[in-house]
């Protein structure tokens, strides 16, 4: 199985993505990619994050969702919420 790695979202970095959720699917905007150096003599993918933007409505529990951006996907992604602002909702996901 093929790991995915932060190249693989790259074209998708200001684009909306869509999510499977019940009852119906919603869109959030892929804003930035976080790469971190990868762990010294371990020989994985390098750790990575991606965070996403929402309007406020958009209200998503931290759970695992699938992810379709149309390339190479769906991908299994686990969200997490950050800090809203007054504008919108902010999520991640780690890939280590």
């Amino acid at each position: 199985m093929r790991l995915a790695t932060a190249e693989d979202f790259e074209p998708w970095v200001g684009r909306k993505v869509r999510l499977n959720t019940l009852p119906d699917p919603v869109e959030i905007t892929l804003v930035r990619i976080e790469r971190r150096p990868g762990l010294i003599g371990i020989d994985t993918r390098p750790p990575f994050s991606l965070f996403f933007e929402a309007p406020r409505d958009v209200y998503l529990m931290d759970a695992s969702y699938e992810m379709d951006c149309g390339r190479g996907g769906p991908h299994e992604i686990l969200i997490s919420q950050l800090v809203p602002t007054d504008a919108a909702r902010h999520y991640q996901a780690v890939f280590s």
